[in-house]
């Protein structure tokens, strides 16, 4: 009985050491494991890169419409013959104007170069009130940027009072001409938007009499990571024509790009 029981054992032995893994199954198992390891590792960073870059472009998107109706919805209220392209250099660029406070009628006709009437400080007008900001200057008939901005504006007045029906000057004044529907405008003082060092910024209180944008002065910033060769363009008005203003800019973003271009138009009212 001793022997058989020895040769039982020794076969259980011989059977239990069978079911091990040899050295080329554990390596494949190894490799396989490796393969869906990068396999699964290369989804998760793609899908990660892809929603960063959704987030990216979604703030990008938000971004320059909110900069992009800003501009818009003050370009629209501006005198449309005030706007203007100014400093235009390598990165540079600004779209000037003069917002209006408020505007109305007024009674007869001004001083100006055809009827040669005698220069007046004072003019009636029919009732109205400001709308928005604050009424710094005057202006009528005017037909280009030209005759707004400068040391001698033909269609500008400074303001020094007014009520709701008479607009007091600070000088003597002699229109180039009058308006076809004797309407006047009040307006504040120029605001400009600019494209600086791929920054857009938007400059308040600016001075009528010089021919360029102080890009040195205080500004808000409406945007960073701008860039555009001409992000602003001009179509001239007349007394009839209205005047367009296309906005062309890309905002970019590790490496991100959205491209906005979008036409405001000015309605001209002489």
């Amino acid at each position: 009985m001793r022997p058989l029981m020895q040769k039982n054992i020794s076969i259980h032995k011989n059977n239990f050491s069978a079911q091990g893994f040899t050295l080329i199954e554990v390596i494949t198992v190894i490799v396989i494991l490796s393969i869906v390891a990068v396999l699964g590792t290369k989804f998760v960073v793609d899908s990660t890169k892809s929603y960063q870059a959704t987030q990216t472009r979604s703030r990008l998107v938000n971004t320059g419409r909110q900069a992009v109706e800003r501009m818009s919805r003050q370009l629209r209220i501006a005198l449309p013959n005030s706007v203007r392209i100014t400093n235009v250099a390598a990165g540079t660029a600004c779209v000037e104007f003069m917002p209006i406070s408020s505007g109305g009628n007024y009674i007869g006709a001004v001083p100006d170069a055809v009827n040669g009437a005698a220069a007046t400080s004072a003019i009636n007008v029919a009732p109205h009130t400001i709308d928005f900001g604050a009424a710094q200057y005057v202006s009528i008939g005017a037909i280009t940027s030209a005759e707004i901005y400068g040391l001698s504006p033909v269609s500008r007045a400074r303001l020094s009072s007014r009520t709701a029906t008479l607009l007091n000057l600070t000088a003597l004044k002699t229109w180039q001409r009058n308006s076809l529907k004797r309407r006047f405008y009040l307006l504040d003082f120029p605001q400009a938007f600019c494209v600086v060092a791929n920054q857009l910024r938007f400059y308040d209180n600016q001075d009528a009499t010089s021919a360029s944008v102080n890009t040195s002065s205080a500004y808000s910033i409406l945007a960073d990571n701008l860039s555009a060769a001409t992000p602003f363009a001009l179509t001239a008005g007349s007394e009839n024509k209205n005047v367009n203003v296309l906005l062309n800019m890309t905002f970019t973003n590790n490496g991100e790009s959205v491209v906005f271009n979008q036409s405001v138009m000015i309605r001209n009212v002489p």
